[in-house]
């Protein structure tokens, strides 16, 4: 598995938002580009544990960007991902 480094290869980029939701989303994913780049600076300071919890938040923060586009668009198929409780949602 490719270890991702850029941000533009973790979050993804909204070129044209359809929904208020999604302008929000697309906001708050270029602050965190920003917060993540800045963050990539100091990677070599961090000790080898630090590098792995850094990897995984990024990991984490990507499926977090993907899913909430997903829940936009395809509502059944978020549901399933997650295992929500569709008469919930």
């Amino acid at each position: 598995m490719t270890t991702k480094n850029n941000i533009s290869e973790l979050l993804p980029e909204v070129q044209f938002p359809k929904k208020m939701s999604t302008a929000w989303c697309a906001e708050a994913f270029e602050e965190l580009a920003t917060a993540v780049d800045w963050i990539e600076l100091g990677t070599d300071q961090m000790t080898p544990l630090q590098r792995q919890v850094w990897e995984r938040y990024k990991k984490q923060t990507a499926q977090f960007a993907e899913d909430m586009l997903l829940a936009e668009g395809d509502r059944n198929a978020i549901i399933r991902r997650l295992g929500f409780d569709s008469r919930k949602s």
